[in-house]
Formats: C-alpha cells, sequence, structure tokens
C-alpha cells in the first residue's frame, strides 16, 4: 500500500474539506498549501510550485479535488506518482460542460470584478450539493479565506484547460449529482449515489471506503 498521500483542495480551500474522511492509520496524510500567485502566472508554472512540495523520493499518491484534481492530473503527467485519485473533478478539457467552454470563448470571466469572486451567493450551497448549516458555515468560511484574484485565477485555467487526454494510473471518483461538474459529462471510475461536488465532505465515509479499497491495490 502507498504510504504517503498529497491531498490537493479545490479553489483555494485548505485542509478542512478533507477533515471528515478516516484512511488507514499507516498512510501518511500530507496537505498541499496554496503558493502565493506570481505575475503573469500560469497553469505550468503553477505546477511547479505544487511540485517542490512533493518528495518523490518514495512511492507516493496523488488526491485532487475539483480545481484540485486538474493540478493533480498535470502533476500525475510529470512526477509519475504511483496512483492519482480525482475526486468531483475533470480529468480533460473534453469533460468541461458546455457553458464553460462558452465562457472561455466570449472571456466573460474576465469581466466579472476580482471582489465578487470570493462571496458567498444564495445559489452557491445548490451549486456545490449541500444542505447542513454547518455545512454551509464551512463553504463560506472556505470562500471568504480565499483570496477573491486566485479564485478569478483558478476558474480562468479551468474553463482554458487543453489538456486532451487522461493520463495512465488515474481513478476517478465523482458524485453522480455533482452540478459543477456533471456527471453525465465527466467518465468516473465510480459514481457516489445522491452525492454533490462536495462528496469528500457530505459524503466522506463512502469516499474514505473508496479510497482506502483503491489504496490497497497498489
Amino acid at each position: 500500500m502507498i504510504s504517503d498521500l498529497y491531498f490537493i483542495s479545490g479553489l483555494g480551500a485548505d485542509a478542512r474539506i478533507f477533515q471528515r474522511l478516516e484512511l488507514p492509520t499507516n498512510v501518511r496524510v500530507h496537505h498541499i498549501s496554496w503558493p502565493p500567485l506570481s505575475k503573469k502566472e500560469t497553469l505550468e508554472t503553477y505546477c511547479e510550485k505544487i511540485r517542490s512540495q512533493i518528495n518523490s523520493d518514495h512511492e507516493f499518491g496523488v488526491v485532487g479535488l475539483s480545481f484540485g484534481g486538474i493540478i493533480a492530473t498535470e502533476l500525475t503527467k510529470k512526477i509519475n506518482p504511483k496512483l492519482t485519485i480525482l475526486l468531483s473533478s475533470i480529468s480533460n478539457k473534453h469533460e468541461l460542460p458546455l457553458i464553460y467552454q462558452i465562457c472561455a470563448k466570449l472571456r466573460l470571466n474576465k469581466v466579472i470584478p476580482t471582489y465578487f469572486m470570493n462571496k458567498v451567493y444564495p445559489f452557491t450551497s445548490r451549486a456545490f450539493g449541500i444542505k447542513k448549516s454547518s455545512d454551509k458555515a464551512l463553504l463560506k468560511s472556505i470562500f471568504h479565506s480565499t483570496p477573491g484574484s486566485f479564485i478569478k485565477w483558478a476558474l480562468n485555467e479551468i474553463i482554458n484547460w487543453q489538456n486532451e487526454s487522461t493520463p495512465e494510473g488515474i481513478f476517478h471518483i465523482h458524485g453522480d449529482s455533482d452540478r459543477l461538474f456533471p456527471s453525465g459529462l465527466v467518465k468516473p471510475d465510480i459514481k457516489v449515489e445522491g452525492a454533490g461536488h462536495l462528496m469528500v465532505y457530505t459524503h466522506s465515509k463512502i469516499v474514505s471506503r473508496l479510497i482506502e479499497q483503491r489504496l490497497q491495490l497498489d
């Protein structure tokens, strides 16, 4: 079994989003921190910053949530982890919803003021598939603690992602009620029934079991 797992959260979220996972005690969990953005940052240069936090001298795995899954996919092509797990994410640009592709083409994301990026709106909880007050509070806290400039940059990288195909060694878990990356467009290995975009938090026991089962195969 892989002894080191590096977790990459989504859109500036932190380790709190993974706090309900129950993983084998012999697995060392590392939470990747989001480095500050540089001027004219690209996805490629940012992945290099993330890469510096990973010790590839030993067998390791990478777990990426949402935008973190895109980062994990790009890293997989460069550092060859023994296993890459995507949670509520996409593995290539063809899984992007059409509306995201239209936004990219028309550059609509560019006209949204940075100020509005890290705010929680009435539709946010529904989009993320959460209902409990405690879950909404966590989401609000994560959004408010993330710079709007980072969210705006990350959204631009998502809708303009150019990865054509899914790299080998990726194991994809996805909620069948995900509204941000609709399950009908992606091709995951396993779909979690009734789970939305934040299934790692709302359906943590199921996701924990699936991760552990996959680890046991390596």
